[in-house]
């Protein structure tokens, strides 16, 4: 009998996972034991599908928690083909393989955890870091929309973004996908206290798709 694809399957270190690094991305937080005790079910039974909302929430934190020790860490890794089956830093990149929709199929919350996992820790080499593409793989990859990181500089900053004939004001701490379906979308910003690839002002052509834009305003 084949063995059923299940979300955990492609991990092989979740034993490795300090059960106080799920907890961390649940409110409220059950006991340690009970995450201790779930976590374990899911390596032994990798493919169950969550019931409850309870459960699609542990499923998303285990998931954070297990990109999250994925990542990168060789910085001079230069293989153009990816130093990460997840997140390719030399293309900028972030790859969201395309089964996972199987599980947890609202591609929003599946790209915010991807972005949980991988980035939202990492240490910020260039500017050019500020704009990753955002792409479903298998079998045939697909480009879903862009994600932005502006580097506010405090709490005052404000980013004014125009896409299409619709302006946007982001503010720090936002995490936010703004629509845009093309396959390419021109993105006008202007940001006080704060920059984007550099520069305060400027207009970028970006990656659209079935995601979109997604704004990633959080502090790193």
């Amino acid at each position: 009998m084949s063995k059923l694809p299940g979300l955990f399957d492609i991990f092989d270190n979740l034993d490795q996972i300090p059960v106080e690094n799920i907890a961390r991305w649940l409110k409220p937080q059950p006991s340690l034991a009970y995450i201790e005790n779930f976590l374990a079910q899911r390596i032994l039974y990798p493919q169950t599908i969550p019931i409850t909302e309870a459960d699609l929430k542990m499923d998303l934190a285990i998931l954070r928690e297990a990109l999250r020790m994925q990542g990168p860490k060789d910085k001079k890794a230069t293989a153009l083909l990816g130093d990460n089956p997840f997140l390719n830093t030399t293309l900028r990149k972030i790859l969201i393989p395309s089964k996972f929709l199987n599980f947890i199929p609202d591609l929003k919350i599946l790209t915010y955890v991807f972005v949980d996992g991988l980035l939202l820790d990492r240490k910020r080499e260039d500017f050019f870091e500020d704009l990753w593409t955002i792409e479903l793989s298998g079998e045939i990859s697909e480009v879903i929309g862009s994600l932005l990181i502006p580097q506010f500089k405090d709490k005052r900053g404000i980013l004014q973004l125009r896409i299409g004939d619709k302006n946007y004001q982001i503010h720090p701490g936002t995490l936010i996908v703004i629509p845009c379906f093309k396959d390419r979308c021109e993105a006008i910003f202007k940001l006080k206290q704060g920059k984007i690839l550099g520069k305060e002002d400027l207009a970028v052509e970006v990656y659209g798709g079935k995601l979109g834009l997604m704004v990633d305003g959080r502090e790193r």
